[in-house]
């Protein structure tokens, strides 16, 4: 593809950044041989590559907040390497208090920001610092990374000013499409929105309220449009018009957060407190993980007389608390049992058990990620029954994964348990019919399990497309004429 000519502009790069860079390029082969890295296709790139230039060009800067040396990679092969933009145009930092001196450095030479930021490091979430950065660098877009967040955790991050989520690994596709969509909204309604909520924060009001209009007009359901609506409303003296609008937006979402704050906000300004309350309890609701609310929830009982209420607050702030810690200490042992994965096994089994002492509860898709990394690491040890328990426990989370039914099958094919293999790469296609098209270590390890169990049809099936996509792979053509001699006229001519 044909990149756009573009102007370079100097961005006054902090050259200390430049060591942390260096510590997350050195990495040893066997770290990255089973990076998750899929090249971007054409209409990706044409489709939104020139939302990403225009950012950089303003100037903008990408910062992540990282030590994850398999994200970096990929994201500075998305950016450098797929859309042709300089190095210099990725700043790579390794704690809080380093990002906070890069934001501000190139907030002071004009250049705007764009964070991707882990959602914990050093054992804490960064849901403070989110907080802080927000209030001071109001254009910024904060990109959240983890490999999962449960709804409630994900509410919480966007309470503080997240504006959208990245799950680990992001291939470059994904890269490429979640900071298209952050810096510029791709459908019509958004695009108004977003113009809408820019009169607002510049105070012109009856502009945003012929645009809330207008939107409302085609979409009378757009939540988005009711807030700015009310918050046009409100910049106009018009509070009463203003909280119907707050209002009718929360009554038309229900994951949409921002009308609760809006209504609880304009109750306490009018220090209406009882319909404040009954606002905050609905919004704690839908996001039940800030303590710092449920503390507020429960002074406001107490103000009202209700002490048996405030105590139930005051306990459930103190066990949200309790359960943030526990999740970000599950997160750090899975990082280092990721980390050692690849050169011990074993330890990385330790470690993976650890981490599910900590996330096995959640209601996240978490803990069938590290059953299923645990199951790898056991395979690697030849310990094929304990994997198969392992896999076991990550279909009872998601019993619609292929993956899990496949890796499943090859744990018990190690152990020779060639019937139970087959049925479990039979699940696996059943879920997913077109798992192993296009991938020859699928097609052959699925067509070797059908064939150990004598599954003939299923076997050729799986070989005979290896044999298209890869003519020569392994002992493919062996295996096929073996399953030829044994009386299956199916199969032709291979070679």
């Amino acid at each position: 593809m044909a990149k756009r000519e573009r102007n370079s502009k100097s961005l006054y790069v902090i050259k200390a950044c430049g060591s942390e860079l260096k510590d997350l390029e050195a990495k040893k082969k066997s770290e990255t041989k089973n990076l998750y890295v899929v090249r971007t296709n054409d209409e990706i790139i044409n489709k939104y590559c020139d939302v990403i230039y225009d950012f950089v060009d303003e100037p903008g800067v990408f910062i992540l907040v990282t030590r994850d040396k398999a994200f970096y990679k990929v994201f500075k092969s998305t950016i450098s390497h797929e859309l042709g933009i300089e190095l210099d145009y990725i700043q790579v930092v390794a704690d809080l208090g380093r990002a906070a001196e890069v934001l501000q450095h190139f907030s002071e030479k004009g250049v705007v920001p764009f964070l991707f930021m882990e959602h914990a490091l050093d054992s804490e979430l960064t849901l403070s610092f989110l907080r802080y950065a927000k209030s001071t660098y109001r254009k910024m877009k904060v990109a959240i990374l983890s490999r999962e967040l449960s709804r409630e955790r994900l509410f919480q991050f966007y309470e503080e000013g997240a504006d959208s989520f990245l799950k680990k690994p992001a291939c470059a596709n994904s890269i490429i499409k979640k900071a298209a969509f952050m810096l510029k909204p791709q459908c019509e309604a958004d695009s108004l929105v977003q113009e809408g909520q820019e009169h607002v924060c510049n105070n012109r009001f009856e502009e945003a309220v012929d645009l809330a209009e207008k939107v409302l007009l085609k979409w009378p359901k757009n939540a988005a449009a009711m807030v700015v609506l009310g918050d046009a409303k409100k910049g106009l003296a018009m509070r009463s018009e203003a909280l119907s609008a707050y209002v009718r937006a929360e009554r038309n979402s229900d994951n949409y957060l921002e009308p609760l704050k809006k209504i609880v906000l304009i109750h306490a300004e009018d220090d209406n407190q009882r319909e404040a309350l009954k606002y905050l309890v609905k919004l704690d609701r839908m996001s039940p993980l800030n303590c710092h609310r449920k503390i507020k929830i429960a002074e406001m009982h107490y103000d009202q007389g209700d002490a048996q209420s405030a105590e139930k607050y005051f306990d459930n702030a103190i066990g949200s608390a309790k359960e943030e810690a526990m999740a970000v200490v599950g997160e750090m042992s899975l990082d280092i049992a990721e980390m050692v994965a690849s050169h011990d096994p074993e330890l990385a089994v330790k470690y993976y058990r650890q981490s599910l002492e900590f996330v096995k509860n959640s209601k996240s898709q978490m803990a069938m990620n590290i059953y299923n990394r645990l199951g790898i690491s056991l395979r690697k040890q030849g310990l094929w029954n304990e994997a198969v328990e392992a896999y076991g426990e990550a279909a009872k989370y998601s019993p619609k994964d292929e993956n899990i039914q496949y890796n499943m099958g090859l744990a018990l094919a190690e152990g020779g348990k060639h019937v139970e293999s087959a049925q479990k790469m039979y699940q696996a296609l059943c879920i997913n019919p077109e798992m192993y098209a296009g991938n020859p270590d699928l097609a052959y390890n699925m067509g070797h399990a059908f064939a150990k169990a004598h599954k003939t049809r299923e076997a050729v099936t799986c070989l005979m497309h290896l044999h298209e996509i890869s003519p020569g792979f392994k002992d493919c053509e062996d295996l096929l004429r073996e399953l030829k001699t044994n009386g299956l006229s199916m199969v032709t001519r291979v070679g």
